[in-house]
């Protein structure tokens, strides 16, 4: 008598449980899926972005070509080492054929370099100088309009020595001259010398308002090669923490020059480097403090509401933290700090009750891979994915691992020295995407019970990649710089930027809850979610591919079928329309299991979704 059995298709690749116990929703390989809420949906395309009109928006496929063509690279050379939402724009960084970076902003005429002001060291200063006010060089007769004012030790009472932020600048400061403004009075140390970016690096960033204004949320960044930034949308001030972290290849924190405030705990070693070289490659907020990670293993902070500030006298202060970093974010009641072997966090709420604990001194984060979901980390060591939850102690975090069933995977990726270029957090979709310089990666679901894990291999190679909102109210968009120069939004239109997606999904062996017994199966259906009408590739195999009896591949035809939802213009609902497509393929197979394998590969057909699957078949006899 023949029967059926319906399954969901959820639970992700599985590559350790064998295939006798494995649940029958899962799949034994797959390619350029991602598990979501409704089951297997394709991965989505992506298209080149300068903020010019998008090429999938286009009328006709001439049009779309056209506005594919009229996108350009980020100008410079090498990738782009960064990429962020700022100001409902996205900001690139790449490395120029004169040795320094640059930054650029996408318009709706393409990419547009912005440009920055210059600084100007002083001392000696007897009266405090106000933004937005104009400065005047005493023997030079130079003027400059104020952008920031930043003291790094003394104060007002002819002891105060920093540097001022200036912009329209006329004439050259001559050093030892005496400037003043009204308010404000000091000694030009030198003249004044123009704001750049250095080459190379990879750039991290957090927006935050430290100042309260509505209009204060300021764009903060660091490269590993430079100061650390500040970045309001008109102007860019060096971080200058007075920290001195020896040479790039220093294993420990250099603590030197102000903060003078280390904090450390018994078994941290402080070393003392010998050139002064300041270049933070982490950062983030934390109890309205700005934090900055130092590769070398030091971690400074500003004062409170003052990132800028990094004096004691401030509340700035220090940490020494024992390896070499590879990450550094604020969760929970928390920040985090990685090293390739250690894994600490800081607590507290100032410099006064500021303490450095430890989760793990076994292990710790690949670079480029920890992220926050919701306020869980997640990150990648040798074993695969791990997330840190909360304890019941305050502040306290717990390891755990989501990806033990792609262990041998990622096992392969780290022999073959394959490392993560970047990583995101797509949160509408409890989504974290890891992205290798191989130009594949895996999508992680955390919105099940049990997460879930497919891979993707994408044509290009990305090396940054952000999360952010252009529109308002129009949720993130998701954004990658590519090693190419390129900066591509992801997750848009039907192609890789016109080139095909090709998708495979291999189900599990089903045995239909009866490992022993032969069955006769006779037809697989699969219900699928599309907007399109589809042609899908269909193969069986019997008995785990030993069996001589199998189905070649085969095209299947799917209609267009999405389900029907609630909207404000009820009356405008097509309800003609399929609730969902479904595919059928009859099988005529023989044996204890059957797999099954599905295959598209299209350029401009919108994603689909497998949500489940039916297998028609007739029980026989138990093998013996």
């Amino acid at each position: 008598m023949q029967t059926t059995q319906t399954i969901l298709l959820q639970g992700g690749l599985d590559l350790i449980t064998p295939q006798v116990t494995m649940p029958p929703g899962r799949v034994i390989s797959a390619l350029n899926y991602e598990p979501d809420v409704n089951g297997y949906t394709s991965t989505g395309g992506y298209e080149r972005y300068s903020g010019k009109p998008s090429p999938s928006d286009g009328m006709s496929l001439d049009d779309i070509a056209t506005r594919r063509a009229a996108i350009a690279a980020v100008p410079g050379t090498g990738p782009v080492r960064g990429v962020v939402v700022y100001n409902s724009a996205v900001l690139a960084f790449r490395d120029q054929n004169d040795g320094t970076g640059a930054m650029f902003m996408s318009t709706a005429a393409g990419w547009v370099q912005q440009t920055f002001g210059s600084t100007l060291d002083f001392t000696l200063g007897t009266a405090a100088f106000t933004e937005g006010t104009t400065v005047t060089g005493g023997t030079s007769g130079a003027t400059a309009t104020i952008k920031r004012v930043v003291v790094t030790s003394g104060a007002w009472d002819g002891s105060a020595a920093g540097f001022l932020v200036l912009s329209g600048v006329t004439g050259t400061f001559s050093a030892a001259e005496f400037i003043t403004a009204v308010p404000g009075s000091a000694k030009a140390t030198a003249a004044q010398t123009s704001i750049a970016l250095r080459a190379g690096g990879t750039y991290e960033f957090v927006t935050h308002n430290f100042y309260g204004a509505a209009t204060a949320l300021r764009l903060y960044f660091v490269n590993g090669v430079g100061t650390a930034f500040e970045w309001d949308g008109t102007t860019l001030a060096p971080i200058r923490t007075g920290i001195d972290t020896g040479s790039i290849d220093s294993y420990l924190l250099t603590a030197g020059g102000p903060p003078d405030k280390v904090l450390t705990s018994a078994s941290d070693r402080i070393i003392v480097g010998s050139s002064a070289v300041d270049n933070p490659a982490y950062i983030d907020e934390y109890r309205n403090h700005l934090f900055l990670g130092y590769a070398v293993g030091a971690v400074v902070f500003s004062g409170p509401g003052v990132p800028l500030d990094y004096r004691s006298a401030a509340g700035a202060g220090t940490f020494a933290f024992g390896d070499a970093m590879t990450g550094m974010l604020s969760a929970s009641t928390a920040l985090l700090v990685y090293g390739r072997g250690l894994i600490e966090y800081i607590a507290g709420n100032s410099v006064d009750d500021f303490q450095k604990l430890t989760v793990t001194a076994a292990a710790g984060a690949v670079l480029r891979s920890p992220q926050v979901f919701g306020e869980s980390p997640i990150y990648l060591d040798d074993g695969g994915l791990r997330r840190l939850s909360s304890s019941a102690a305050y502040g306290d975090f717990k390891t755990g691992t989501v990806t033990q069933l792609l262990e041998p995977l990622f096992k392969l990726k780290r022999l073959a020295g394959v490392t993560p270029n970047t990583s995101l957090v797509v949160t509408a979709k409890d989504q974290y995407r890891l992205y290798w310089n191989d130009g594949s990666g895996v999508v992680l679901y955390i919105g099940r019970k049990y997460p879930e894990t497919l891979p993707f291999k994408l044509p290009v190679t990305l090396y940054s990649s952000c999360v952010g909102e252009i529109s308002s109210g129009l949720g993130d968009r998701l954004f990658g710089g590519g090693t190419d120069g390129y900066v591509y939004e992801l997750d848009k239109g039907t192609s890789f930027d016109g080139a095909v997606i090709d998708t495979y999904l291999r189900l599990a062996f089903n045995n239909l809850q009866s490992a022993t017994q032969n069955k006769v199966f006779h037809k697989f259906t699969a219900d699928v979610l599309c907007e399109d009408a589809l042609s899908i590739g269909v193969k069986f195999d019997i008995n785990y591919s030993r069996s001589p009896e199998r189905g070649d591949q085969r095209s299947e035809a799917v209609a267009a079928g999405t389900p029907i939802v609630s909207t404000a213009a009820y009356a405008a609902i097509d309800w003609t329309q399929s609730v969902q497509g479904e595919l059928t393929r009859y099988m005529y197979g023989f044996g204890r299991n059957v797999a099954v394998t599905l295959v598209t590969s299209a350029s401009d057909k919108r994603r689909h979704t497998f949500p489940s699957s039916t297998l028609n078949f007739s029980p026989r006899g138990m093998v013996r």
